[in-house]
């Protein structure tokens, strides 16, 4: 198959490609200088028919003539053969190309057909392109028919009767006193969409000659029309894909259904003219979701396959969603949180009070916080209160109980462990260390300052009191510290 500027012509309509003189040498070179600028050629669809052109022909005489019978052919395996009693014929008289064709009787007296096979089934819902030439015998040829035809089937064919195939309707037939009257071949072509699983065809007339249906090419009116055998030649045949199955999606793949919602579903045109039966029981075009978890349709077409299509939908409901805030509900003044929005299930588009559009915020301020969120069936929304924290001086300063005089330095040392993270947040201290009869023995403001006992200092139990000032979460505070400390020496 040639496309040029996207139109489908046939190989031979295009240029022949044998060429036995150096006329036919110049016409090639022509043809191709004429057709090359139109597009690009493709002619690699695959050819379905075995020995299209009758060039094959094991069996045949030194004329290149063989006659055949049902089941029996030319070669082995068996290619072409016929399809009744009557006995088409391999021929090498007027080949369309090559060296050899087919013929057989279409009428009056005999009837023959020729039958093949594909060389792989056809594809169900595929379109495929089927041609063939034709022409009148070359001998004595004295009548024309039209209505010349193709009929494609599952399995051989295998008809054992003489007379017409009338109960045959063919897939194909040329038009009706569309006369076939040569000299030169005519081209037979037509589009079939496979119902999946063809593998044999039937060329012929599949009506018995009646008025009208010939026309006199000859030369000289027989005395017995009636008593004619017309003979016709036929060559390179050719079957070929031309569109591959469409994928027909008849609902879609999943349907959600919202809490009380009411949805309808309706199958597309044209299958929506079809026999139509739901799982619901239900037979017309449109009908409403029901409340399972799928939905299947089957339906008839009124095609000559009789086509049966089926598709299910799944159908989803949406379960109870909520959202919540979680996170710390208090915050230390100049520190900052992190809140998070969670659903128990899909939702998305996230909208706080705060003017952010993010599952998790970072905060620093007390106060009321609202999210809102979106599933596929509704809106959510919740709250979180943050108050301010309120920090105890003993959550973050601690004293050492044991004082070791002659240990290492950090143990020789008396003074108040800071967590590293809250040094700042003291502004202010004032240390004083008191034995067991209430004298004082060490007194410092500096906020590093630390006692070390002196070697004159007993072993004994002694008394600390600490004065802070420092940073709460929302204020500045006083707040004291006292306790014991043992002196170990």
């Amino acid at each position: 198959m040639i496309f040029l500027n996207r139109f489908p012509i046939h190989r031979s309509l295009a240029c022949q490609f044998i060429f036995n003189s150096l006329q036919d040498l110049r016409f090639r070179i022509h043809c191709l200088f004429y057709f090359l600028p139109l597009g690009l050629i493709q002619l690699n669809a695959q050819n379905l028919i075995p020995n299209p052109g009758f060039e094959q022909c094991d069996l045949c005489d030194g004329r290149g003539f063989k006659e055949l019978g049902i089941g029996s052919g030319a070669n082995n395996p068996i290619d072409w053969n016929a399809a009744t009693y009557g006995s088409p014929d391999f021929y090498s008289i007027a080949p369309h190309t090559g060296k050899k064709h087919g013929g057989f009787f279409v009428g009056f007296a005999k009837h023959e057909y020729l039958t093949n096979h594909f060389t792989n089934p056809l594809k169900a819902g595929a379109v495929y392109q089927f041609s063939f030439w034709t022409r009148p015998s070359t001998q004595n040829a004295n009548y024309a028919i039209d209505e010349m035809g193709v009929f494609i089937q599952t399995g051989p064919a295998e008809y054992k009767q003489a007379e017409p195939l009338k109960q045959i309707k063919p897939t194909y037939e040329s038009p009706d006193q569309d006369y076939l009257k040569g000299p030169d071949y005519k081209l037979l072509s037509f589009n079939y969409t496979a119902c999946g699983g063809e593998d044999h065809f039937i060329v012929g007339r599949f009506r018995a000659l009646t008025k009208g249906d010939t026309s006199f090419i000859g030369t000289k009116p027989p005395s017995n029309p009636g008593g004619e055998a017309i003979y016709y030649f036929v060559d390179d045949f050719e079957m070929i894909e031309i569109t591959p199955p469409q994928m027909v999606d008849l609902l879609p793949k999943e349907i959600l259904l919202c809490p009380g919602e009411i949805k309808k579903i309706r199958i597309p045109s044209p299958y929506d003219q079809g026999i139509i039966k739901w799982s619901t029981g239900e037979n017309q075009a449109e009908i409403q979701v029901p409340e399972t978890s799928s939905l299947t349709v089957e339906i008839q077409l009124q095609d000559n396959c009789k086509t049966i299509l089926r598709d299910t939908v799944l159908i989803r409901t949406e379960p109870e969603i909520n959202i919540k805030i979680l996170g710390p509900d208090k915050v230390c003044i100049g520190d900052t949180i992190e809140i998070e929005a969670v659903c128990n299930g899909n939702c998305f588009d996230f909208s706080w009070s705060n003017g952010f559009n993010t599952r998790n915020i970072m905060i620093r301020d007390t106060g009321v916080y609202i999210v809102k969120a979106k599933t596929t069936c509704k809106e959510l929304s919740a709250s979180f209160h943050v108050d301010a924290l309120k920090k105890e001086i003993n959550t973050f300063i601690k004293f050492p109980n044991v004082l070791a005089a002659n240990g290492e330095e950090i143990n020789r040392k008396f003074k108040p462990s800071i967590l590293k993270h809250e040094v700042n947040r003291v502004l202010e201290m004032k240390m004083m260390i008191y034995n067991r009869w209430g004298q004082k023995l060490f007194e410092t403001s500096d906020l590093n300052g630390a006692w070390f006992p002196a070697e004159g200092v007993p072993m004994d139990t002694y008394i600390y009191l600490a004065e802070f000032k420092y940073q709460d979460c929302d204020r500045i505070r006083s707040s004291k510290l006292s306790g014991s400390i043992s002196l170990i020496r």
